[in-house]
């Protein structure tokens, strides 16, 4: 069987558990406890029993952590549809927000949430004045969706925001406006300044209230990383984004070998074009870069601003109708619902059917408090 990241962490994790629980935050500790029961007699299941042969087999529940490398594929292509579906007519943009190295100490004080939220709320907020300055798009309602990474191709910590923006809004005077070059959106030093500046003030706003980590002054005055690519239709940057949406900052495809010891894996080299490169880590450092990537409880990731939001689907349509795509009148065709997934047999192939339900061993309707030591 080929090496996965889980089989890494159900490795290492109850080490590095024991050594760290009391420096581990509370959402560290739920996704330690979920990665270590997911799919196991501890989440609950079902059993199921072939009716040709007789072999009968349980099948457990999956944690859905956001956290849990086995979860979250349904999820990602869900949403992939749903995004395609929404898309308008005009040519469409990717945004990419990074801070500077000084200000990443930030995300591991007590205040933790409080900074992802001013990272959002600094983007969007640049980037929609931006759409609207009437020299550029003149969008007095823009839209975008924001989708936060804090991983690299080496596990370290790096967070950015990728923004997948629609080159079209709606103006002060009601009328529909699209980019006059599908390849510009908006000047990129403009973006980042006004960037820059609004977490400058909503930062130092925050540490009236919060005992935050000393910054560097010289932050405020060097380059700050924020990218702009055309993405035509907006398809490919859908399906790229898209497969890491619901899932963790390293897929199964690039784990070379586990060892008692160590962890191997492949990543890109971005500084050297992309040339392949190895990276192997101790089973301790390999959790621990992969636990600073568990964001903070109740914190949501993807974000939707101006007429991208889902419940503002008359404004998505009157824009999408005036860019170009086809508008549908009348009631839509109701899809078809899922059928239940059927468990095939191991022995004869045969359809399996389900006898009993086994109840989750916590018994209760979500996953236990943090101070739960993993198994």
């Amino acid at each position: 069987m080929a090496a996965s990241v889980i089989e890494a962490l159900r490795r290492f994790l109850p080490a590095h558990a024991r050594e760290h629980h009391h420096t581990m935050g509370e959402a560290q500790r739920r996704a330690v406890w979920a990665v270590n029961h997911c799919r196991t007699a501890e989440m609950g299941g079902h059993l199921h029993a072939c009716g040709a042969c007789g072999k009968r087999e349980f099948h457990f529940h999956s944690c859905n952590h956001r956290s849990c490398p086995q979860c979250g594929k349904s999820a990602t292509a869900d949403w992939v549809e749903r995004q395609l579906g929404k898309r308008v007519g005009a040519p469409y943009f990717m945004v990419t927000f990074t801070l500077p190295e000084e200000l990443r100490p930030l995300f591991f004080a007590t205040a933790a949430k409080e900074i992802y939220q001013l990272f959002f709320a600094a983007a969007s907020s640049a980037l929609s004045d931006t759409l609207a300055n009437p020299k550029w798009l003149g969008a007095a309602t823009s839209g975008f969706t924001m989708v936060l990474h804090t991983w690299n191709q080496r596990l370290h910590f790096h967070p950015h925001l990728h923004c997948i923006v629609p080159g079209a809004g709606i103006d002060a005077a009601g009328r529909v406006v699209t980019v006059r070059n599908v390849n510009f959106l908006v000047p990129q030093p403009a973006l980042r300044n006004v960037f820059r500046a609004r977490f400058r003030d909503v930062l130092s706003a925050l540490r009236k209230q919060h005992d935050l980590p000393a910054i560097d002054p010289a932050v405020w005055h060097k380059d700050w990383g924020v990218h702009l690519q055309p993405f035509g239709s907006g398809e490919n940057i859908i399906k790229y984004l898209g497969r890491y949406v619901c899932r963790t900052a390293i897929g199964d495809s690039r784990i070379l070998s586990i060892t008692d010891t160590h962890v191997s894996f492949r990543y890109k080299d971005r500084a050297k074009g992309d040339a392949p490169r190895v990276e192997t880590l101790t089973g301790a450092e390999f959790v621990a870069r992969y636990l600073r990537h568990v964001l903070p409880r109740g914190l949501r990731a993807i974000r939707y601003h101006g007429y991208c939001h889902p419940a503002a689907h008359k404004k998505r349509e009157r824009i999408a109708f005036h860019t170009g795509r086809p508008l549908l009148i009348g009631a839509a065709a109701t899809p078809p619902p899922n059928p239940p997934h059927v468990f095939k047999c191991p022995c004869c192939d045969q359809p399996m059917t389900r006898l009993l339900r086994l109840l989750p061993a916590w018994r209760c309707a979500r996953p236990p408090p943090a101070q739960r030591s993993c198994a």
